[in-house]
């Protein structure tokens, strides 16, 4: 899959596959299709709207994964935070000789974003990636 076929997907809560994905799930899937990373975790059970349960996953997948913090780059999970909460997750991704943030949510669908504009929306925005290259 491109970054185009993504870009054609709806946003859906719990969505795992194509056509309908949430934010995890087009984080998982396209993080995968690629960049040939291994699949990440699905929390298939973890509903869009709780905050707490999508920050407790996130330290899981951090943890398990071996995630560390980096600078953006293609591949690294973008992860936006309201105080301790992790709300939303997107994927760095490189377009038209740019970094951009892939995401999707329930008021604009897939689009890519503006680093800036992706931090500007959040008290902090960490960045994870899980491969050692630089």
């Amino acid at each position: 899959m491109t970054i185009d076929d993504f870009l054609r997907t709806r946003y859906k809560p719990f969505g795992r596959t194509v056509p309908e994905l949430d934010c995890w799930g087009l984080v998982r899937l396209a993080r995968s299709s690629l960049f040939g990373r291994p699949m990440l975790p699905s929390y298939s059970e973890t509903d869009p709207d709780d905050k707490a349960g999508l920050t407790m996953a996130a330290s899981e997948v951090r943890v398990q994964g071996g995630f560390v913090e980096v600078q953006p780059r293609p591949g690294a999970i973008a992860t936006g935070w309201r105080a301790r909460l992790c709300v939303h997750v997107g994927l760095i991704v490189e377009a038209d000789g740019r970094l951009w943030v892939l995401e999707t949510d329930a008021g604009t669908g897939p689009t890519l974003t503006k680093i800036n504009a992706f931090e500007a929306r959040y008290t902090r925005v960490v960045f994870y990636d899980d491969q050692s290259i630089s």
